[in-house]
């Protein structure tokens, strides 16, 4: 599945690497929270400190904004002592190769502004943000027994979007980290450059939990310290078992997130290895709200999908009344209209309801598909091209990120699926379609915008292609994926009157 794997070697006594699985840059991380830090600085700290000078101040609003939240975060947060030594060898680590000083800000960039960077969720409100629309759709049980990988197991499609600055430097510093700490499990992270913490990512155990704003912003009381979600999410994920309850499952996530007091409006996806409070649920949605404290949300609160899917658009559902989302409605007559779930289908749902990136406002920079029973996941980052969901996604098993100490140590991608191509004639079409492939196909399916599999009957096949009967599709944007082997391949069809 992967073509390409280049590697930037550790240097001696630093506890980190770099290498590049197609256009994926990895941080690699190892032993303890603050030798990890140093080596996340020394590698990455140009880069950090970039986007601490250009994105994050943009974002803000100015300094006298960014004064603000550190004042917030300082007198209401308390920083995990996993994290205190983090950004402590963060800082170490960017003073031995960019530096710490900062023209912009007139000062040194210290622990605060790891921690701020790395609170942007829980603070967003101080300075009116906006309200970003990540979403996510999770299928097991017969949703996914048909799909030959999942074969009944969880798969969860995720779209993260986030606020992108005028010049879209946020897109160059995307980033997968890899993290095996001495004191916990192996785990990933999908994010950016500094960021401390989680906003996606699975672990060794085979948990995966994804992070939304909710839609009831703000905080109303500050009766004990706030401990940032992001880091929060994260320790349940490296903990060998953050609940106590014998094994590491979906209910350390509810735990990690909800122990806590909490500033602003989550929603928590989890999915994964069942645990002892939630046996029969391979996923939940934990709900978070300052104002009202916390609920979990289990499958049967969707009914219309229940009891094998669940989705997720920011918005409460248990904590308060459900109310009315344009994407939350598109999956849901999706998901209705045809129940079955496969890879290709959970990437053609986070499609439909991507939002392509607007300079100075954002929108989806990140697709991921998370296989937690097959320790897999599907990575895509969006660029000044193409928005994630528009690419295919780089395929990463845990062998290709694991172990991560040495460079000869990294394990490379197994062997490349044999390509496959095709091209669509006429397109746009009306009635009819040819489809020219460069390998034999066994199957193609044809997916409408709102990601619903649509019936194209009485196609015909040869060695060279097939041909498409489309009369009974209304005209509009298609989505085709053919499939020869294990290889797979999907085009764009447009249908005209």
């Amino acid at each position: 599945m992967v073509a390409l794997l280049a590697v930037v070697p550790a240097t001696a006594d630093l506890n980190g690497s770099i290498e590049t699985i197609e256009d994926i840059r990895i941080l690699n991380l190892w032993g303890s929270w603050e030798q990890m830090g140093y080596a996340h600085g020394y590698l990455l700290g140009p880069d950090q400190k970039e986007l601490f000078e250009t994105f994050f101040l943009e974002f803000a609003g100015g300094t006298g904004n960014i004064d603000l939240a550190r004042m917030f975060l300082d007198a209401y947060f308390e920083i995990p002592d996993e994290f205190r030594a983090y950004a402590a060898g963060m800082v170490s680590g960017m003073a031995d190769t960019v530096g710490t000083w900062s023209v912009v800000y007139g000062r040194n960039l210290d622990t605060l502004d790891l921690y701020l960077a790395s609170a942007v969720p829980d603070v967003s409100h101080l300075i009116d943000a906006g309200f970003p629309l990540c979403s996510s759709v999770s299928a097991w049980g017969d949703a996914t027994a048909g799909d030959p990988d999942l074969q009944g197991e969880p798969g969860t499609a995720r779209n993260l979007d986030y606020w992108v600055d005028e010049d879209l430097i946020l897109y160059d510093n995307q980033v997968l980290i890899t993290y095996d700490p001495d004191d916990g499990q192996e785990w990933v992270s999908a994010g950016f450059c500094g960021l401390m913490g989680c906003l996606s990512g699975m672990n060794q155990a085979g948990v995966n939990g994804t992070l939304d704003m909710g839609n009831h912003q703000g905080t109303y009381q500050t009766s004990s310290p706030f401990v940032p979600i992001c880091m929060a999410l994260a320790l349940g994920l490296s903990g060998n078992d953050f609940d106590d309850s014998g094994s590491c499952d979906i209910d350390d996530l509810l735990e990690a997130t909800t122990c806590w007091n909490r500033s602003n409006s989550y929603d928590v996806h989890c999915t994964g290895a069942a645990g002892p409070l939630h046996p029969d649920d391979p996923a939940i949605v934990v709900e978070i709200s300052n104002e009202r404290g916390t609920a979990v949300r289990l499958a049967p609160d969707e009914p219309a999908i229940s009891p094998d899917r669940m989705i997720l658009t920011n918005h409460h559902r248990v904590l308060y009344p459900p109310v009315y989302c344009s994407r939350y409605s598109r999956l849901l007559d999706s998901l209705t209209a045809s129940s079955e779930v496969t890879l290709d289908r959970l990437w053609i749902l986070a499609g439909c309801v991507g939002s392509r990136t607007i300079p100075g406002v954002g929108g989806t920079i990140q697709t991921m598909i998370f296989m937690p029973s097959q320790m897999t996941m599907g990575v895509s980052f969006s660029d000044e091209t193409l928005a994630s969901w528009e690419k295919p996604p780089v395929w990463l098993a845990w062998s290709d990120l694991f172990p991560n100490h040495e460079p000869q140590g990294l394990k490379g991608a197994d062997p490349p699926v044999p390509s496959l191509s095709i091209s669509l004639f006429p397109n746009p079409a009306q009635a009819g379609l040819q489809v020219i492939a460069s390998h034999d196909l066994e199957s193609i399916l044809v997916y409408d915008l709102n990601g619903r599999l649509c019936e194209v009957p009485g196609y015909s096949s040869s060695a060279s292609g097939c041909s498409l009967d489309l009369s009974s599709l209304p005209p509009g944007v298609y989505s085709l994926v053919a499939h020869s082997g294990e290889a797979s391949c999907s085009a764009r069809l447009v249908i005209t009157e």
